[in-house]
């Protein structure tokens, strides 16, 4: 019934700050490959 339809953009950052790797590269780039995780999680439940 549910499923993945987005990414929570500050738990992303958040982590990716925990993992010493929020650079603004990352910052820009998350949205643009957002549709594509989205995508891979939606495939994998199907």
């Amino acid at each position: 019934m549910g499923g993945v339809y987005a990414l929570d953009f500050g738990s992303v950052l958040l982590l990716a700050d925990a993992m010493g790797a929020l650079t603004p590269l990352v910052v820009e780039l998350i949205p643009e490959i957002e549709p594509i995780i989205v995508r891979g999680y939606r495939r994998d439940n199907d």
